[in-house]
């Protein structure tokens, strides 16, 4: 019998909601309440117009914050939910140098990334190449540029 309550709660508290709360959630619902043909298609067509620009601005801030996450190992999870970040498109602006003659490059976009074992690139970076970085199977982040054969593994810092 408490198992039967258990499973009926739910759904009883969906009918106890009031019926303001629920037409919040949808939109349209003041639009589907208007009696005049050329009024409600006006009113479906501002809805439409506006719920688009809403999902629209949620995708640019959704991008914009994989963007900034992608290389960071502690925020794997984000980018494993979303494998369309598989890649990042830079180009390096800066070469700076680390600790044992490792490279570390500032990337147009304010990311930095330094240089760890394991990469097959012959010649050191210069200032202007531009690469893609993708994650490999190992976990680890590589970096392939243009025109060039091979990759650098790096890691993102900053």
């Amino acid at each position: 019998m408490r198992f039967a309550l258990l499973l009926l709660a739910p759904a009883l508290a969906i009918f106890a909601t009031p019926a303001a709360a629920q037409d919040s959630a949808n939109p349209y619902a003041a639009c589907a309440a208007i009696t005049d043909n050329a009024q409600r298609l006006a009113c479906f067509d501002a809805t439409y117009a506006e719920q688009t620009v809403v999902i629209a601005e949620r995708e640019e801030a959704v991008a914009a914050q994989r963007e900034e996450v992608f290389g960071f190992r502690e925020q794997d999870d984000v980018i494993e939910r979303q494998p369309e970040v598989a890649v990042l498109t830079v180009t390096v602006q800066e070469i700076l140098q680390g600790n044992r003659r490792s490279q570390v490059l500032l990337m147009d976009n304010g990311q930095l990334w330094r240089e760890i074992d394991g990469g097959t690139l012959r010649n050191r970076v210069r200032e202007g190449w531009t690469g893609t970085i993708t994650r490999h199977w190992s976990g680890a982040y590589e970096i392939r540029f243009e025109g060039r054969s091979g990759y650098l593994r790096v890691a993102r810092m900053r």
